[in-house]
């Protein structure tokens, strides 16, 4: 049995994270493969590697000194060393990339650095294989993992190697240049990584343990989710909730491997499974979870129903903008567009003027500060007034519902309420079904 320990930065954040990433690792001979993130913040006060490494490349663009920022860096590396006593040369390894910094530095490859230099000390520490992803996980130059030669080179490792430890988050392209993913992307490194060895299952250690119902910043002690689907994940990841990379999905659920995530600082805790099997429980909901700041572009002309290709116009218009788009909630005469406010807000008023020329609209308006809150579970199919009791619910505590949507397999209800009223909604959907 192989399983891949994946360990996010507060779980490599200081020396005592360091040996209770050791002890978590040696209490179970199946933990073959180890993927680190870059340290984080072992405090509030403190600073994560990664941040301080963007902050340097900012400084190196402007011409202004990076020598303090460096300082920290080179202080948090060495204070876990010298604490844990272990027999390696950072020192020369931050001395080089200071010396790489001076003269510039390609952006990726300094990013990546967190990421390196935390993975040869834990390789040290624990006695593991250091293994550079550059060599291990390659990408094509659209972005897309190349599979079959990650996969070569990783059953070559193999053969050489029992115990490997790789850094998360990035891979080389084809030109042998480092490729960072999306923050977070230490986490898909842990996936490809589960994927190349078939594993059992993936691991995913972090500082909660498993995935919880809702925010716990609005709702008081939410209950946690002890299994749920890679589906019911991806649907609560894409809207906000933030316990996993939504991208580290894909590589493990083709191939059926479950995902847990942990607590490395209560591994006693056995979390959250997620795999394709549909739970079993008590509660009618899986989660909740939602984003805030969307916009709804509302777009009115008689006789709408009528007429060929008035809405494909119109998202020809958005995609030369280069703007995605979550919803198209649809009427007789009229039809909305629901889009994250930040992606339109340079060329918002060029738009809508386009968006009336183009469709030779009776009205063209827009509404702001509107949030998008996703209740999500499978079993919510089997439930019939589901949808009526939601309603229900919001309508008594005075919540006005701007946009509804509902996938036709009935795994989600994705609703639209003003800013003001997102917390609130939360907690009224939580008490409703949860409790």
């Amino acid at each position: 049995m192989v399983k891949v320990s994946k360990f996010g930065g507060s779980s490599v954040a200081s020396a005592e994270q360091f040996k209770k990433v050791k002890s978590i690792v040696q209490s179970d001979q199946a933990r073959k493969l180890v993927v680190v993130s870059a340290a984080g913040k072992a405090h509030k006060e403190d600073n994560k590697i990664t941040d301080l490494l963007y902050l340097c490349h900012a400084h190196i663009k402007y011409g202004i000194s990076f020598d303090n920022i460096y300082s920290i860096i080179e202080n948090k590396f060495l204070n876990i060393k010298n604490t844990l006593k272990i027999n390696f040369d950072i020192e020369s390894e931050l001395s080089s990339l200071k010396q790489e910094l001076i003269k510039g530095i390609d952006e990726d490859y300094l990013i990546s650095r967190g990421e390196y230099l935390t993975g040869l000390l834990m390789a040290q520490y624990l006695g593991y294989k250091f293994v550079d992803p550059k060599n291990l996980i390659f990408f094509n130059y659209n972005g897309n993992v190349d599979y079959q030669k990650s996969q070569e080179a990783f059953d070559k490792l193999l053969t050489e190697n029992n115990n490997l430890l790789i850094p998360g988050f990035y891979g080389s392209l084809p030109n042998g240049e480092i490729k960072v993913m999306t923050r977070g992307g230490g986490d898909v490194t842990g996936a490809i990584i589960a994927n190349l060895a078939n594993a059992e299952i993936y691991e995913n250690w972090t500082d909660v343990s498993g995935v919880l119902m809702a925010d716990p910043r609005i709702v008081d002690s939410p209950k946690e989710i002890d299994v749920i689907t890679y589906t019911e994940l991806r649907e609560l990841s894409y809207m906000g909730a933030s316990i996993l990379h939504e991208e580290a999905i894909f590589p493990i659920k083709e191939k059926g491997i479950p995902i847990q995530i942990r607590n490395t600082n209560k591994p006693e805790s056995l979390g959250t499974i997620i795999k394709n099997t549909e739970r079993k429980s008590k509660s009618i909901i899986t989660g909740i979870a939602g984003k805030k700041d969307f916009s709804i572009i509302s777009i009115k002309k008689n006789h709408m129903s009528t007429e060929v290709g008035l809405i494909n116009k119109t998202l020809a218009l958005f995609e030369s903008y280069n703007v995605s788009i979550e919803h198209i909630p649809t009427g007789i005469d009229s039809f909305s567009i629901v889009v994250e406010t930040a992606s339109i807000k340079p060329f918002i008023h060029e738009l809508l003027s386009k968006i009336k020329d183009t469709t030779n609209a009776d009205e063209v308006s827009i509404v702001n500060e509107l949030s998008l809150i996703a209740t999500v579970g499978h079993q919510m199919k089997n439930h019939k007034g589901m949808s009526g009791r939601l309603f229900t619910a919001l309508g008594k505590n005075n919540i006005n519902i701007m946009v509804i949507s509902q996938t036709n397999d009935e795994i989600n209800i994705i609703i639209g309420v003003h800013n003001s009223d997102y917390e609130k909604t939360i907690a009224t959907i939580y008490n409703e079904f949860a409790k």
